[in-house]
This record gives C-alpha cells, structure tokens and sequence, in this order.
C-alpha cells in the first residue's frame, strides 16, 4: 500500500476493528475502518485468499457493494480452500469467486508455484505475479557469526522439536546455542539472523516464505522445508531443501553442516554469500515496487 501511495496511486487499508493498526513494520498507509466506508464503482477491493466461500459475501457488507471491482491477493494458493468441505464441494451450485462472477478481476500471487496452481485450477483467471520483498535496510549480509542456530517454532514446532532433539541426544549440538525466534519485532528477527549461522526452516505450506529469505539475505545458511512456494530460490547451490516430514533427512542435513562449519567453515561461508546476493537481487523493494506498478497500472488503465 505505502508503494502505491508512494507512486500516486491513492491506496488505503480496510479493516473490520475500529482503532486497528499494523505495527510490527514501519508503515505510512492511512487505515480506513468497515462501518465507516462506502466504496463506489471506481473502487477496487483487494481481498485476501484466507475469506474462503465468505469472498462472495464480503460484496453484501454495507459499504462494499456487489458492483465494486474486486481482485484477490492471493498469498499462499493452498489456501484458496480454506472454509470448504467435502459436503459443499459435492453441491451443485459450488462455486469461486475467481473465474465465475465478473466483479472478480483477476489474483495477485506471490510466486511461481502459486501461479502454476491457480492457472491449473482456474484456467481463464488473469493471474499477476510480485515477488515480494524483503526488508533490505534491515536484513544484511554478515559473515560475523556465533555458533548459532534459529528457527521460527510458528509453523510445525513439533517437527523442530524432533529435529533438534535427535541432534542433542547425538551430541552434535553441543557448542551451538538454539535461539527459537517468536514474539519478536522486524529489528530483532533481523539482529538475531545476522549473529546465526544456520536458519531452520519448517514453514510448509508457503506461497512464498519469507522468513528463510531473510536469513538468507543476513547470511544464514537455511535448512528445511520450502514450502513449496520457496522452490524457486532454494537453490541446492547454496541452500539444503529437505522434503517435508523427513526428519531423519533433516538431522542428518544438519547434523553434516555443523560437522562441515566447525572443521572448514571457508566454503560455508562462500555458500552464505551468494545465497545473499541472490535474494537480494531478485526478492528486492525495488522489483516489487516495479511488479507493483505494472500490475495495478494495467488493472486501472493507466
């Protein structure tokens, strides 16, 4: 929203919560509240795939309207179900918004996977990717690294749990602190990246996961699951993908780096490196304003 706001495009937040603001992230976007807006047919609304069937609905909420042009942000396309059932799929009149009602215009995804999935399901949905960005103010290349590892336990903490207690009970650990990332602000997730040596990832699934990028941006090297969305920049070169569930697969990965680290940790670093100048060169504010642009420049004709 700031960059559309930034480049004259007049863009505002619509929340449910009167008084609501995000503020884990630096952000300028003036927030408008439901019980006091009132769209028009020159509006666009922007609606995220979590609604599920309430998609279609949200066009009856006063103030929103069934003739206001609607697009879907669809972040992460294993979702676009949530809210279904095997009883609502079997009825005749099942239905989405994304290709069957003509105020929805078209998805925003945010990466290839998701776009692959969205075509094959919805094939005449007009599909517009953004590669989102990371923070690269704050997430920095830094070789200075303690024997450190971190994790974010959001997403299958129990799958952490195994990983890092298979890895303890075989004394590969025992020089490496485990910092668990949660509660904490983008200043601090960032201060805890650049000091790390190894990100963990678990996140499945992804329509394009940040967390990891970001770890990769400060020099991690990352382990684990890319959730599918982040297949297109966990690149074996300098990244260790393990399937989802594997966890034996994932100790061991680990359990191999850690030895790797502590006895030649020069090619590591290397790895560390280009895994940095990759992200930062393909997942950057200055591309995703650029997607961002084109996108909304094509939706609004101008």
């Amino acid at each position: 929203m700031d960059v559309l706001n930034r480049c004259g495009i007049d863009a505002a937040v619509l929340h449910q919560q009167p008084g609501f603001r995000c503020d884990w992230f630096a952000n300028t976007t003036r927030v408008e509240y439901l019980p006091d807006v009132r769209l028009t047919g020159m509006d666009f609304l922007v609606i995220p795939e979590i609604y599920g069937p309430n998609i279609i609905s949200l066009g009856e909420l006063p103030g929103i309207g069934r003739h206001v042009k609607k697009v879907i942000f669809n972040q992460n396309c294993r979702y676009t179900f949530l809210g279904q059932s095997f009883e609502s799929i079997r009825k005749p009149g099942f239905d989405l918004p994304y290709n069957q009602h003509e105020e929805f215009i078209g998805a925003i995804v945010v990466s290839e996977d998701s776009r692959a999935y969205l075509q094959y399901v919805f094939p005449d949905l007009e599909i517009w990717r953004i590669h989102n960005a990371i923070n690269t103010g704050e997430f920095r290349f830094s070789a200075d690294k303690k024997r450190q590892i971190c994790f974010m336990p959001r997403k299958h903490a129990d799958d952490a749990l195994q990983v890092l207690a298979i890895l303890r009970l075989r004394n590969t650990m025992q020089d490496f602190d485990v910092v668990a990332i949660e509660n904490r602000n983008e200043t601090e997730v960032a201060g805890i990246m650049a000091e790390s040596a190894f990100f963990l990832s678990f996140g499945y699934p992804e329509g394009c996961p940040l967390p990891p990028a970001e770890a990769m941006a400060s020099g991690c090297l990352v382990v684990g699951y890319d959730g599918f969305g982040g297949r297109e920049y966990f690149d074996r070169r300098f990244s260790y993908p393990v399937d989802v569930g594997d966890i034996t697969g994932y100790a061991q990965t680990l359990e191999s780096l850690i030895e790797e680290y502590r006895h030649n940790p020069a090619g590591l670093r290397n790895q560390a490196r280009q895994a940095s100048e990759f992200i930062t060169s393909n997942y950057s504010p200055e591309k995703e304003q650029q997607d961002i642009v084109r996108i909304w420049t094509k939706i609004l004709g101008i």
